[in-house]
């Protein structure tokens, strides 16, 4: 039984790289024949529908629709004339790079595969994006995706002055850099793509889903391979950074805001900065768009689970924790009178007050009630005869902000959620 005959395309809604009950990939060897046909053909019939719904409940953009997708007998046509005139500037014409893009989807089976696995891969994992029209027409991280896979197949035709052209361009309007050596795999989502730069030797998988300022960088003037490999199915949160000639293993997620220094393992979570293994991953985090997770969210002691700075999250949650549960302060012990400013200092830090004012006041209460040479002390009046006179109330006021400052100074920095 052939490919065609064994899948049921009249599946409607279902993207094409998962119109299978096994693992399939569009764009397999086995399969290449048949996306460029009637896969293909088929997204493209889809298109051109919303197009034409979308013209008819909203006339003012008919000829927008007409001149990009309705017009065209093709998708390639459509996607290079989509491309041309979101480039184009006033040396660069878009009838000019009409001609460069239309020649490569039209004529590099890979390219023109790519660009429709990408586009399937928008319709399903982005929710902010309700047709394969509007990720065609609208969406920049598609946009810069396709045209860095046409700067690439410039780059390995040895037209490496085009190539730079095309990545200089690509930054510019879509503020994404990509460098054209760069190798992407197929049925990737750069997701609102702003601020995304990957480096000359970065390899990226297939299905694999990556969002806004997410870096793919080097360590420094290194020269050689230097970027990271990123493989299958893996899924890279906002503002994450991942630097270096490092593996990220199959089915891996990397926490949004996240600092990689180190090969991650396949199927592991990491989260931090510099970033800690979190636990294992279930399923694939890719397609699934699962940007948290519970384990993130445990107390140390189950699973080990770290926060934002690498400090176990149950450690800096224990003293907020206390006080939540209302646990009762330890008894204040009973010192010698001669002592009593001393501790009046000490209980005025436990509870660091709004202002100086307000830490007087709580150095004379606790004098009060600790006997009369310590109230004598603290309002800085002669002691009774016997006993010995405390330190001025201005000297209890500045011990207890020193003691205070030093009380905050030891506390743990907060911690950041993911």
């Amino acid at each position: 039984m052939s490919p065609e005959e064994s899948i049921d395309w009249t599946r409607a809604g279902v993207p094409v790289y998962l119109q299978s009950t096994v693992d399939f990939n569009i764009c397999g060897e086995e399969s290449q024949a048949l996306t460029l046909g009637r896969a293909g053909e088929m997204m493209w019939k889809q298109i051109r529908t919303e197009a034409q719904a979308d013209a008819n409940s909203e006339p003012l953009l008919s000829s927008f629709l007409y001149a990009s997708i309705l017009a065209h007998d093709t998708f390639e046509q459509a996607l290079a004339f989509v491309l041309a005139n979101r480039l184009a500037n006033s040396t660069m014409l878009s009838t000019q790079l009409f001609e460069i893009f239309h020649n490569f989807l039209s004529k590099e089976p890979d390219v023109r595969c790519a660009a429709l696995s990408d586009l399937a891969a928008c319709r399903e994992r982005d929710p902010a994006c309700s047709s394969y029209s509007h990720a065609l027409l609208y969406f920049k991280g598609y946009h810069a995706i396709q045209t860095q896979r046409i700067a690439h197949a410039l780059w390995n035709r040895k037209q490496k002055v085009m190539a730079l052209a095309l990545q200089s361009r690509i930054s510019e309007v879509f503020a994404v850099d990509i460098h054209p050596a760069a190798r992407i795999g197929k049925g990737v989502l750069l997701d609102h793509g702003t601020g995304v730069v990957i480096g000359e030797t970065a390899v990226i998988g297939n299905n694999v889903s990556i969002l806004q300022n997410v870096t793919l960088g080097g360590t420094g003037k290194e020269i050689g391979d230097r970027h990271p490999k990123v493989g299958d199915n893996v899924l890279i949160g906002a503002c994450a950074t991942v630097l270096g000639n490092i593996a990220i293993g199959e089915g891996a997620q990397i926490a949004a805001g996240s600092l990689v220094l180190k090969p991650v393992p396949p199927h592991t979570m990491v989260a931090g900065s510099p970033a800690k293994e979190v636990g294992p991953v279930v399923g694939n985090p890719a397609l699934s768009m699962m940007h948290w997770s519970q384990r993130l969210l445990n107390a140390e002691g189950t699973d080990g689970s770290v926060g934002m700075n690498g400090v176990p999250l149950a450690a800096a949650a224990a003293p907020m924790n206390g006080l939540a549960n209302g646990a009762a302060k330890p008894a204040a012990k009973v010192v010698p009178a001669g002592k009593a400013a001393a501790a009046a200092a000490a209980a005025s830090a436990s509870a660091p007050p709004a202002s100086a004012a307000a830490s007087v006041q709580a150095a004379k209460k606790a004098a009060a009630k600790l006997g009369g040479a310590a109230k004598a002390a603290a309002a800085g009046t002669p002691a009774a005869p016997g006993a010995k006179a405390g330190p001025p109330a201005a000297d209890v006021s500045q011990k207890g902000r020193a003691a205070r400052n030093e009380v905050i100074r030891k506390k743990p920095a907060p911690e950041y959620e993911i």
